[in-house]
């Protein structure tokens, strides 16, 4: 119980001499529920209209890939929750736009984490310092975090950005890890959007038992890694 205090009485002290950050952690861990409250009825209203859209069209494709990236860069909607859909109302045309779109909310979210976080990591783990002291000497290895922290089906999308940008993993290495390491959860759900059978279906992301094994292992495979990095020596 001490320890569990002591945690949240470092993060209460890095927020006063920081308020953003403590700002930016509520953000990206409830801001994505509240938007898919109010955008999925939204499409649902619009479903129609949204079969129809031509992908063929520069003009089309320049608007949507600008909305993904802000609902995703911004916490605004869960990614997942943004294949599921894709792959429901749009096919495998706009697939690659989609992967280019959470790359690009990438750099977004990076950055605003970056600005909003400031230096606030050393100050939460000011009475830890061989967490401080064992990032500090893996800041070179963050490549290999970011893919399996990415690969996990349980850690947001935002909420990743925000930690790597206190972390200060750097752009490219969130960018090429972070691509390679969300294309098989996005993959996963567009699948599912794509087979489904209604709406309802697509907001699921599938439930088949296939679906389930896939989860699991992903899970798995995101837990060993993350205990890979930090237990092995350098």
């Amino acid at each position: 119980m001490t320890k569990k205090g002591s945690i949240f009485k470092d993060f209460r002290q890095a927020a006063r001499i920081n308020p953003y950050v403590a700002s930016a952690m509520l953000w990206v861990t409830f801001m994505p529920s509240i938007g898919s409250l109010v955008l999925v009825p939204w499409t649902i209203s619009r479903a129609d209209w949204l079969m129809q859209l031509n992908f063929h069209n520069p003009i089309t494709i320049s608007g949507a890939l600008l909305v993904s990236i802000l609902l995703m860069g911004l916490a605004l909607m869960p990614t997942t929750m943004l294949a599921g859909l894709s792959g429901f109302f749009l096919g495998w045309t706009v697939f690659p736009w989609l992967v280019l779109g959470y790359t690009l909310a990438t750099v977004l979210g990076y950055a605003w984490g970056k600005k909003v976080g400031g230096d606030s990591l050393p100050l939460i783990l000011a009475r830890y310092p061989k967490a401080e002291n064992l990032i500090r000497k893996k800041q070179g290895q963050l490549g290999e975090l970011i893919f399996f922290v990415r690969i996990s089906p349980v850690i947001p999308f935002a909420l990743s950005n925000l930690l790597f940008a206190l972390m200060r993993s750097g752009y490219w290495k969130l960018v090429v890890f972070g691509t390679l390491g969300m294309l098989p959860r996005t993959t996963l759900v567009f699948v599912s959007g794509t087979l489904a059978s209604s709406i309802y279906g697509a907001i699921r992301q599938g439930e088949g038992i296939s679906n389930y094994v896939i989860f699991i292992f992903l899970l798995l495979l995101s837990i060993w890694g993350i205990w890979r990095f930090f237990t092995k020596k350098n």
